[in-house]
Parts: C-alpha cells; structure tokens; sequence
C-alpha cells in the first residue's frame, strides 16, 4: 500500500495525507498506560482516543503495532481525544507497513 498524498504534497512523502484507519496502540504518560485507539496517522503526527485527558504541551510515550515507544507532545486536546506530534518523524516505508498491516503486534 502506497502513501495517499495531501494536494500539493505529491513530492514530499513526509507529509502523509491522513489515513481514517483505526490502530492499537499503547499509550504512557509517567507510569499510566493504557491501550488507546489510534488514528489520522501521518508521519508527523496522530491522533488517540483515550480515557486520559492531558493537557496540550504534555509528553506521552506511544508504541505503535510491531515499533519501540516514540516520544509524542500532545497539541491539542477536546475532552479525551488528543492531537500528538511525534518527536521524530515516522519513515514513510514504516509508515506504509503500519497502515498495510505488515507491522502488526503491539508490544
């Protein structure tokens, strides 16, 4: 499966038009941890659904399906839905074996 393109991005792979699938995950802030459902994934940023509500500007830890927990800031917030940016960005080929389901246990 091929990375969709954001008009105008066609060039930059880096800038994944979101995707509306759903993932798994496993979310960590300090030593909660919980299991939150996953989504928009782009190689920058996704967006979880949680039963935690944090505060923008607050780091959290997210492992993805088959990947070693990435270090996340959360840019916003509406009730228990959050908006996270990753630290470092995803690979597009990672990104892509995620969204294929070629990556697909959470550790």
């Amino acid at each position: 499966m091929l990375v969709k393109h954001a008009a105008g991005q066609e060039s930059n792979p880096w800038g994944a038009a979101p995707c509306g699938q759903v993932i798994t995950a496993t979310y960590r802030r300090g030593v909660l941890r919980a299991k939150v459902a996953l989504s928009d994934l782009t190689c920058f940023s996704a967006r979880i659904d949680s039963m935690d509500a944090v505060k923008p500007g607050t780091l959290v830890w997210i492992t993805l399906p088959g990947l070693e927990a990435r270090p996340a800031i959360v840019d916003w917030t509406s009730g228990f839905t959050a908006g996270l940016r990753f630290e470092a960005p995803l690979h597009p080929a990672v990104l892509d074996a995620i969204l294929d389901g070629r990556i697909g246990s959470v550790h």
